[in-house]
Parts: C-alpha cells; structure tokens; sequence
C-alpha cells in the first residue's frame, strides 16, 4: 500500500515534519512493506517556511531589514527554486517582532517587507510567493510599497518619511521609482483572511485592536485606509474594497494587489501547488493529515479539510489525527473519513504537549489504525 502524510503542525508540541516522521514509523511498524511519503503542510502562517523547506530541496536566504518600529535585523525568506521564493511577512512585520508595551499600529510599518521583497528581486527571482498573517501593522502595505520606490506625499506636498505608519498622513503618491523589475514579477498572495480593505469588516475595526490601537486609533486608521483606495483606484483602476481579502494584514494584502497587481489564493491551496500535493494525493492509496486541534475552525481554510478535498476529489481514503478533537465532527466527516485523538491517556497539557509525548503519541495512533485497514 502507498501512504501519504501531509499533515500540519501541532502547535507548540511538533513541526509538520516531525508529526510526518512520527506518523511514518507507525505506519511501517503494522506494515513494514508499505511506500510512505511525507509532505508537510502548512496554511501560510507560522511555520510554513518550514514545511515547505521540509518537503523541497530549498534553502533559506537572510537579509538585513527593518523591523515594524524600523529597527535593524536579520530575516530570512525561503528560495524553492532558480525563479520561486516564498516570503512570510510576519518575519519583517510581524506583531512577535515588537515588545508587548511597544505594540501600536500608529506606529508600525511594513518597509521590512518591500527590503525582503526588493531583495529578491535583485537576486534574479521572478516568482514571488507572500503569506499573510500575524502582523504588528496597519498601514495599507505603504511602508511595503516605499520600500520599493514608491513615494509618498502629504497634503502639503511633502515627501513622506518611512518612520511610524506613514498611511495616515498620505495625500498622494508616485510609483515613477519603483524597483522597474517588478514588471517581470508575479506576486501570489497566500491568505485565508476574506476581510475587505476598510469598513466594520475592514483591516482597522477586525483586526488593529488586537495589535494595540484604541478606539480612537481604529477609527483613524480606517478613514486612512478608504482614503488610500481611493488613491489606488484612481492610479489603477481596481477597487479594493470589492477585493475579498484586500484588508489582511492590515491592508497588506490590498497594496500588494493594487501596486504589484499580486493575485490572492487560499494558503493551503498555495502550499498545495507549490509541493505538488495533488500529485501525490492521486498516487496514494490512503493518506493521513492532521493538526493540532481538530473542530469546526477547521472548517475555514485549515490544512486537514484542503487536504481531504483533494483526497476527495481524487477517490483515496484521508484520516485525520490531531492532539485535540471536538466531539461534534459532522461538518468535518464531509470530508475526512474518520479522525482519531491521539490521546492515549489523561495527562496534564504541559506534558502532553512535549515532543517525546506527542511523537509517540502519534506513532502508536496511526500504527493501530494502518492494523485495522490493512
């Protein structure tokens, strides 16, 4: 029999890897002639990198850049190959990046992201792969944008600095020195986020809260933001607002859109097409996924469901694992045939989520149920 992993991570316990690697003995401790294959998944957020460097021959490549309150650092981004590289954002923006009592998107911006970017770029890659997600910022992707030539301007006609979150005072801009080998570039924007550029669903009043504004602050933020679309409609006749996702990471993922005419796909789908995933899937005859926890969040554009539509789409048989699952799994049963905890006893959370508890949890869960399917 051929099996295929392609599990994500479980958070704060094992890697995608690693739950592949787990899930891999027990399958050839109840079948040891079996073919297994493990591709680490992930959705885009945290840890991809990781996964993806996992499952390809790829490398990493660090740069220097400037961090959300536009202090020096180091971070890295992923080359898959001669032309591909895969960016997360929250490397150079992310909120992690910024002390707790430092965290206010009055204050932050994306110009780390356009030095990865541009980075890149100078490097001879052409595709260029950003996930979203997890940021400390809310101007519109204008730090991103500057860090690539575009400027700026008040409404005095003053050239805008790339200190604090320059959207709030943006009257207008120009794009006449952007990095002119952008033209060549396609941008693929890895997010699962569906929230528009502005409004109560907007990038402000969904998601600026949670990385320090106030009240007032999300307010400001807001007008900022329907201003900055009028801006780009104008320049590029796209309107953001009717853009599902355009507000994730705080409007990052309407810039990259409206400035790098960047193309928005589900993570999981994006990560799915970069390892061949549905090759795979159509080769084997059962395959395993899996996360964390496994509920109705699931649901929403997490890696056990997008695996199991390919599973589906294609006839194979897909099992999920996870640390935790919830006892209402009707709506996951649509795609998952079945879905097992890998809970073998009552242990307090610390200790379970050790990874000599949880990869051996794993292992003995996915041996006893390759001995019931062979």
């Amino acid at each position: 029999m051929k099996f295929l992993i392609a599990a994500d991570s479980f958070k704060d316990s094992l890697s995608a890897f690693e739950v592949g690697a787990a899930a891999r003995e027990g399958i050839l401790a109840a079948l040891p002639d079996a073919q297994v294959e493990n591709s680490p998944m992930a959705d885009g957020g945290e840890g991809t990198i990781e996964a993806l460097l996992a499952g390809m021959d790829g490398e990493e490549r660090e740069v220097s850049v400037h961090d959300p309150l536009m202090n020096m650092m180091k971070a890295r981004y992923a080359v898959l190959d001669e032309d591909t590289v895969f960016i997360e954002s929250a490397r150079s923006s992310g909120l992690p990046l910024v002390p707790f009592n430092l965290r206010n998107p009055m204050k932050t911006n994306t110009y780390g992201l356009g030095e990865q970017i541009k980075n890149a770029v100078e490097n001879g890659y052409r595709t260029i792969v950003i996930s979203l997600g997890g940021s400390a910022t809310n101007d519109g992707g204008v730090g991103m944008l500057q860090g690539l030539g575009w400027k700026f301007y008040d409404n005095d006609g003053n050239l805008l600095g790339n200190e604090g979150n320059p959207l709030l005072k943006v009257a207008s801009f120009t794009d006449e020195d952007r990095i002119p080998e952008l033209e060549q570039c396609s941008f693929t924007i890895a997010s699962d986020v569906t929230n528009p550029f502005f409004g109560k669903n907007g990038a402000a009043h969904i998601f600026a809260r949670q990385k320090g504004a106030t009240d007032g602050d999300i307010v400001e933020l807001d007008r900022a933001l329907r201003n900055l679309a009028v801006l780009f409609r104008d320049k590029y006749g796209i309107d953001l607002q009717s853009v599902e996702g355009s507000g994730a990471a705080g409007g990052l993922g309407g810039a990259i859109v409206a400035g790098l005419k960047g193309k928005l796909q589900s993570g999981v789908e994006t990560i799915a097409g970069l390892t061949g995933l549905e090759e795979k899937v159509s080769a084997a005859d059962v395959i395993f996924t899996g996360e964390g926890s496994l509920d109705s969040q699931s649901l929403m554009g997490k890696v056990p469901v997008g695996v199991a539509k390919l599973a589906k789409k294609h006839g194979k048989k897909v099992i999920g694992i996870a640390g935790r699952v919830d006892t209402d799994l009707k709506e996951v049963n649509q795609y998952l045939d079945a879905v097992f905890s890998i809970q073998t006893e009552c242990r307090m959370l610390e200790e379970a989520l050790l990874k000599e508890v949880s990869s051996e949890q794993v292992r003995v869960t996915v041996e006893q149920i390759v001995r019931l399917i062979k």
